[in-house]
């Protein structure tokens, strides 16, 4: 049955089949340890302060106003929130952050405490960092009814010195970035690890953790004119941050599918995860094929072509004791199949097999250091015996390919003994 030509790999031999399979290998993970870029964090829940019967909402806030928030499951596909819940308040009018407890529950009443023309935004987080995402950024606004409202005050955290810049300098708080270009942010305080957290409104948020002092870069994949707020977080509690930032138009494009890290970055830590991979499956491949070599079975057993206890110079003591062996050893040894000669012999010697009655003089069979030389075959023409599967005639040696056939006997003329090993 003739194979289909869909599986030239079965009709490689055995170890150019373990190459390739290696080859193979090795490209699969060094193509999967390629870095993609951070995504977006998926909301586990989602959240809202809408006014009842107002729609659209209209983004302001009075002075001192309380707001309703309420929040739920509605859909979301991340991890499911476990309680208790916090807000975390971005502000244009100061570089910390505002954390907000809102209870176990599902819904939470606050009352802003901000001066007319600061702008904020609202984020949620469960207990264990799933985030709600984010609301839309608000401005606020002169009470309605009230001169002088009378707020609670909210308590600002300690502030985390970072050093900021992008690609034009110094980062300002209110600047535009250019889409696809770093912001780069070093922390000078606190703790590790540090949490970058980038927070678009009406928009799911990302991080970026980092367990040590060094700059945190982060290529800045937002469309054109999008807003956003950049925090940093210390391990200890301490919190800084800018915005509302935007992203510039005058910049390139090949950034903006949702990432967190620069494309430099991302590049290097692709590099890295490929040759990572690369060398564990070298290493792996490589002590697979030692052990299938090392305890695979024998597909052709070596094969003994004489007596264990032949030694050079000796030979046999009588005709029946040399017929004796070769008989019992002589297909092993000596078998040919089809057109092709004998079979080489393991052992490492040189035979020559004298012959006579009018066959070739000698038949060398080599294959190392040492010479054996063996006595010749005769025809007997004794009668079968009970034992004697050749019917009277000694089994013949095989010959040769293309060895002559003897010529028989002249007639009475006596049959030559045996020749002699000097």
């Amino acid at each position: 049955m003739k194979l289909a030509p869909a599986f030239p790999f079965l009709f490689l031999p055995r170890l150019d089949r373990l190459t390739t399979a290696f080859c193979l290998l090795v490209v699969l993970l060094a193509v999967s340890g390629r870095a993609e870029v951070v995504p977006l964090l998926e909301p586990g829940f989602f959240f809202d302060y809408n006014i009842p019967g107002q729609s659209p909402p209209v983004p302001i806030t009075e002075q001192c106003e309380t707001i309703h928030i309420k929040w739920g499951r509605q859909g979301a596909i991340g991890p499911n929130p476990v309680a208790p819940y916090s807000m975390v308040v971005y502000t244009s009018t100061f570089t910390t952050p505002f954390t907000i407890n809102a209870g176990n529950g599902l819904e939470f009443d606050w009352q802003v405490p901000f001066a007319p023309g600061t702008q904020y935004q609202i984020c949620m987080w469960d207990k264990n960092g799933v985030p709600g995402g984010c609301q839309a950024m608000y401005t606020m606004v002169k009470n309605s009814t009230v001169a002088q409202p009378i707020c609670k005050n909210v308590t600002l955290p300690v502030q985390l010195q970072v050093a900021a810049t992008d690609h034009t300098g110094p980062l300002s708080q209110f600047g535009f970035t250019d889409q696809c270009t770093d912001i780069k942010l070093t922390p000078k305080s606190g703790r590790p690890p540090y949490t970058l957290t980038v927070a678009p409104p009406l928009h799911p948020p990302f991080n970026i953790t980092s367990n040590s002092m060094k700059t945190i870069d982060w290529t800045l994949s937002l469309p054109w004119s999008y807003p956003f707020f950049l925090s940093l977080q210390s391990g200890d509690g301490q919190l800084w941050h800018f915005g509302p930032l935007h992203a510039g138009g005058f910049g390139p494009t090949d950034c903006l599918a949702p990432g967190t890290i620069s494309k430099s970055k991302a590049a290097t830590i692709a590099l890295g995860a490929g040759l990572g991979s690369a060398f564990g499956a070298g290493v792996f491949a490589a002590l697979t094929i030692f052990l299938y070599r090392r305890f695979r079975p024998e597909p052709h057993p070596p094969i003994d072509a004489f007596n264990s206890n032949w030694e050079a110079g000796s030979r046999p003591t009588s005709e029946s004791a040399f017929r004796s062996r070769l008989d019992s050893q002589s297909a092993a040894s000596w078998a040919t199949t089809g057109d092709s000669g004998p079979s080489r012999v393991s052992r490492g010697r040189t035979y020559v097999l004298h012959h006579d009655a009018g066959q070739a003089p000698i038949t060398v069979i080599t294959d190392a250091e040492e010479v054996v030389e063996l006595p010749p075959r005769y025809r007997m023409d004794s009668p079968a015996g009970p034992n004697d599967p050749s019917g009277g005639y000694q089994t013949r040696l095989p010959m040769r390919e293309k060895a002559q056939p003897p010529l028989p006997p002249v007639d009475e003329q006596p049959v030559a003994g045996p020749s002699r090993l000097s």
